[in-house]
């Protein structure tokens, strides 16, 4: 059967579930201050996984022509996974501090809508959800953290400058619309543009945006937080961050693309083929089997613990794959 996959996208989507194993691993084992080495290696995960997700929308408009119901399913789909996750593993009120699960269920089926608005609309947008990002962080305020309430309707952690849930949806959970969204439908927009992703012009495009962003974010870095441990670079998620973000967005792009064959790809792409059983597992894995017994970890214990974790779930991810694969040529037969 040929194989109709996106080996780049598989593998895109593996990088972005591996480098996010260390940085939730960090947030709840690793003791601070974290490393600034190991705290931008982690802040890269997000809008790499959120791009994809709104690129597969788009891929999947064009490829097979779906319509607005599948992405409302698929987008459900999340949004029931992200809601048991809140009440069986964090055991807080779910629907409030807006995990990444929340912010591309609803993105899926804005996606659609937003392909079918004329090219010119669509950029405008897209822009705009990143440069509007920063006046209303100043006019709604961000919050050190979330309001998180537990089950018996006690707040979690206590912060001075707490925010109520709508502006956690709007500009300061933990993957607000602004700017988030606009990670999402970029993805949704480039799909048509898949092509030149590996052309030497995108290589000097990107480096350029990767100078700019970085010079932005250094001049205007914001707080940079850490969250209960989670001690990514986007807390407050910056201009800067997100235009150096994309750079290292497109750069991988370009560079797997042109090695895409390597074996050295092939563990990322068993992540990336099974992503959301990973982001489940490892969840329950951490909070059940690994922070009770090596709480406040050094780094030497952290590393050890997340390269076995990773192990096992490429190892998991492994097995579905080929039993999918199975599955697949027994109906094909």
């Amino acid at each position: 059967m040929p194989n109709q996959r996106d080996i780049t996208i598989d593998t895109l989507r593996g990088i972005a579930v591996f480098t996010m194993l260390a940085a939730n691993l960090a947030g709840m084992i690793l003791a601070e201050p974290h490393p600034f080495g190991l705290r931008l290696y982690g802040s890269f995960a997000a809008p790499l996984f959120i791009l994809l997700a709104g690129m597969t929308v788009g891929f999947t408009v064009q490829a097979k022509g779906y319509g607005l119901k599948k992405f409302l399913q698929r987008g459900l789909t999340l949004l029931m996974t992200g809601i048991l996750l809140d009440l069986l593993l964090w055991r807080i009120y779910p629907l409030t501090t807006v995990d990444v699960l929340y912010l591309i269920a609803v993105s899926l089926p804005i996606a659609y809508l937003f392909l079918r608005l004329k090219p010119a609309l669509r950029w405008a947008l897209i822009i705009a959800l990143f440069l509007i990002t920063p006046w209303l962080q100043r006019v709604l305020g961000y919050t050190d953290y979330p309001s998180e309430f537990d089950l018996s309707g006690e707040i979690s952690i206590a912060v001075t400058n707490q925010t109520g849930i709508l502006n956690h949806w709007l500009i300061d959970g933990w993957f607000p619309v602004f700017p988030w969204l606009g990670f999402a439908l970029l993805g949704a927009n480039l799909a048509a543009w898949r092509e030149v992703f590996s052309a030497k012009r995108f290589l000097v495009y990107s480096l350029t945006l990767l100078s700019g962003g970085i010079i932005i974010w250094q001049a205007f870095p914001g707080a940079m937080l850490t969250r209960d441990g989670y001690s990514e670079l986007f807390y407050p998620p910056t201009l800067g961050f997100s235009l150096t973000a994309l750079a290292v967005i497109f750069l991988l792009f370009y560079i797997v693309d042109k090695t895409k064959e390597l074996s050295l790809y092939k563990p990322f792409r068993m992540l990336g083929q099974s992503s959301l059983l990973v982001y489940v597992l490892h969840l329950i894995i951490i909070n059940f089997l690994i922070e009770p017994f090596w709480p406040e970890t050094n780094l030497t214990t952290f590393f050890t613990i997340y390269l076995a974790l990773s192990l096992f779930l490429t190892l998991i991810a492994f097995g579905v794959n080929l039993r999918r694969q199975k599955f697949v040529m027994r109906i094909c037969i």
